[in-house]
């Protein structure tokens, strides 16, 4: 519809130029009134001042059309919209509700009340580009692992070999900068209570920070269908898991457990749906 617009707007130039160019023509010709005037260029002045009114119909009916043509287009542009909005406004809450667990939000746009996040405004009341709030799309990082905390260490690398996946529960005992990497300590060994358990060096990208607390600034609420690992109940081993529901809030701004369905753990009857509380769940690398 609109290469047709402009179509219509290239024929319009062509035909305004052509009754141009008939204007100063019958301009030149003598007058009808005048007593120089034959029967010939009256009859000539007549026929070019129909060809102008012709013209001019011509214009006028361009005109009508392109106007028309923009209404239907207008319209369909607003019945998108419509249709639009009811699908954004779903899309809208499961951002808002992402952003609320920590991930990073690439694709909503910052909206401020009273102001079209669009920039264009609406087709009554237009707004200039310039007022479109802009979007800051900086990821947000996750604070490193301090020495105490706990961890999920992929262990494997080392005690099985290149690209071993076995995560477990670990306590940082310290950064090592220069390696970039990690000395963690087995938080499941007997002895670790007394700081003397079994300790691994691993690279830093081997080591995941658990959440320090069960809410959405320290972890992220995965929601449904996230692959994520999780520690197994009643173990300190990490195990692939796919998030049935969603943590739910408990009080205090804080989550209490998701519900998850480990990989490997089912039986003729399906995989059972476990309860894991919060910070035991962490974004599957």
């Amino acid at each position: 519809m609109v290469h047709t617009i402009k179509d219509i707007d290239e024929r319009q130039s062509a035909l305004r130029d052509e009754t141009r160019k008939r204007v100063e023509q019958c301009l030149a010709m003598p007058s009808a009134s005048s007593r120089q005037a034959s029967a010939d260029d009256v009859d000539a002045t007549n026929a070019a001042r129909k060809e102008i009114e012709r013209a001019h119909a011509d214009i006028n009916q361009l005109s009508l059309e392109k106007v028309r043509l923009a209404r239907i287009a207008l319209e369909m542009i607003q019945y998108n919209i419509r249709d639009l909005d009811a699908e954004l406004g779903p899309f809208t809450e499961e951002m808002k509700q992402r952003n609320e667990a920590g991930f990073d939000d690439e694709f909503a746009v910052d909206g401020v009340d009273g102001v079209d996040p669009t920039g264009f405004g609406d087709f009554d009341h237009p707004g200039p580009a310039d007022h479109r709030p802009k979007k800051s799309h900086k990821k947000k990082q996750p604070a490193a692992p301090q020495p105490g905390e706990r961890v999920a260490a992929n262990i494997g690398e080392i005690t099985t070999g290149p690209g071993a996946q076995e995560w477990i529960v670990a306590v940082v005992v310290q950064y090592l900068p220069q390696e970039l990497a990690y000395e963690v300590m087995d938080a499941d060994d007997d002895a670790a209570a007394e700081g003397n358990g079994q300790t691994y060096r691993l690279p830093q990208d081997l080591v995941i920070a658990m959440p320090r607390s069960a809410t959405s600034r320290d972890g992220v609420n995965f929601p449904q269908g996230t692959t994520v690992l999780a520690v197994y109940p009643n173990t300190t081993t990490f195990y692939r898991a796919v998030v049935v529901q969603q943590a739910k809030k408990v009080g205090n701004g804080e989550y209490g457990e998701f519900l998850l369905e480990f990989e490997d753990d089912g039986d003729a009857d399906g995989l059972p749906q476990r309860p894991v509380p919060f910070a035991h769940v962490v974004r599957h690398p």
